[in-house]
């Protein structure tokens, strides 16, 4: 992880921009190896107060509360008493993100990876190539921009395990693996357009995120012979464990725990699904807000809903709909900077920051899961938002298989 800074004076408005910027007319002033990428965004932000840690403190939120796949296995099979046989209980292979109330079976177990790769797109309004870190003005010797043209992907490996341990009652574990890359530069121009600042990152944070174990109780089954399963309700309870770095953005360094509860029905190829649920995270998670106070984001409240059809024997379309609410703050916006507002020279002065308002996300989820060959899925999702004032992109693919064994 390195970012490079290097001062350039007297260089012609055309040679400033960052684009064309001619590395023979830089001075090297430092290399730093090793930070972490809370530390690269505050380099990047340079003398702009509290705007790295903002940027960090939104970026770690995002890719740790991005949505997991569902806990449910693709094949469930139960004993059918009017044959004596086993017997698949749904003709439908289960929701990719959403979870249904029917159970493994005691002694089932599958085994799944998930893949996704987000490019992120935008920062609350801010699109991420042009961000206004802060703005000076005042006298030619104090007045100056500071801009940030970023680059930053995140990409996820979720490994997953879930066991049956009896007819109603499932525990899963979900193991993800990050790698958040950060590359881009900042640049501060004065009034003459000059550029007097100039940074650079091309850094990746990689290794594990929030570790999350899940267990599901189905406590009502709705009527009916018990092949093809009528559905019922179900009790989730997810705990997410701070393992990942939130220094790093691959967490949030708090515990979190997320109560759901998830009702799914239906008997023909068309089967519906929904769940709500409150996540209690342990603490609040503060950074810098306008005007000097402290923002704290704590807690957030989740539901989903979504249809699973049978298109084939082998072969499960998929449609979710998810929202989550993240309370207390997580928008970025931009703020006057009282504390460099009193410098010398300085008339007036605005930096981002981060808001007291909380995050907002409506996603869409068309899918489909295909039967490869024996008890092995494939699932393929995109992931598209709809609404989120927070870091986002407009589409995530998402791939992933499973296995029951």
């Amino acid at each position: 992880m390195t970012i490079r800074m290097t001062m350039m004076r007297h260089v012609p408005v055309a040679l400033a921009v960052l684009a064309f910027a001619t590395p023979a007319l830089a001075q090297k002033v430092t290399t730093v190896p090793d930070l972490t990428g809370q530390q690269v965004l505050t380099q990047l932000a340079g003398s702009a107060r509290g705007v790295g840690e903002a940027i960090a403190l939104t970026t770690a939120v995002e890719i740790a509360t991005q949505p997991f796949g569902s806990s449910s296995g693709g094949f469930i099979f139960k004993l059918d008493p009017s044959t004596g046989l086993l017997a698949r209980t749904a003709t439908t292979f289960g929701p990719a993100f959403g979870e249904r109330a029917l159970t493994s079976g005691e002694g089932q177990v599958s085994v799944g990876a998930t893949f996704r790769s987000t490019s992120f797109d935008k920062l609350s309004d801010f699109s991420l190539g042009s961000l206004p870190l802060s703005t000076i003005a005042g006298t030619a010797a104090a007045a100056r921009t500071t801009t940030a043209n970023l680059a930053l992907t995140a990409r996820t490996v979720a490994l997953s395990t879930t066991v049956g341990v009896t007819e109603n009652f499932d525990v899963a574990v979900v193991v993800p693996l990050v790698q958040v890359k950060l590359a881009g530069s900042s640049a501060v121009v004065n009034t003459s357009g000059v550029v007097t600042r100039l940074a650079e990152t091309d850094s990746v944070f990689a290794g594990i995120g929030d570790v999350s174990a899940l267990a599901k109780y189905r406590f009502v089954k709705f009527g009916g012979a018990p092949i093809p399963d009528p559905g019922g309700i179900a009790l989730v309870v997810n705990a997410r464990l701070p393992t990942g770095s939130r220094e790093n953005l691959r967490g949030l360094g708090v515990a979190r725990t997320l109560v759901s509860g998830v009702v799914s029905g239906g008997r023909a190829r068309l089967r519906p699904h929904a769940s709500a649920g409150f996540e209690y995270w342990s603490k609040g998670i503060d950074a810098l807000g306008a005007g000097g106070q402290r923002v704290s984001i704590r807690h957030q409240f989740q539901y989903a809903g979504g249809i699973e059809l049978e298109a084939a024997p082998k072969l499960t379309f998929l449609v979710d709909y998810m929202g989550q609410k993240i309370f207390g703050g997580g928008q970025i916006g931009v703020a006057p900077d009282t504390v460099s507002a009193t410098l010398p020279g300085v008339s007036s002065a605005n930096s981002m920051v981060l808001l007291g308002q909380g995050i907002t996300k409506s996603l869409l989820v068309p899918g489909l899961k295909a039967n490869l060959k024996g008890k092995l899925l494939l699932t393929l999702s995109a992931i598209i938002t709809l609404q989120n004032n927070g870091l986002h992109s407009k589409v995530t693919p998402v791939a992933g298989i499973n296995l029951t064994m």
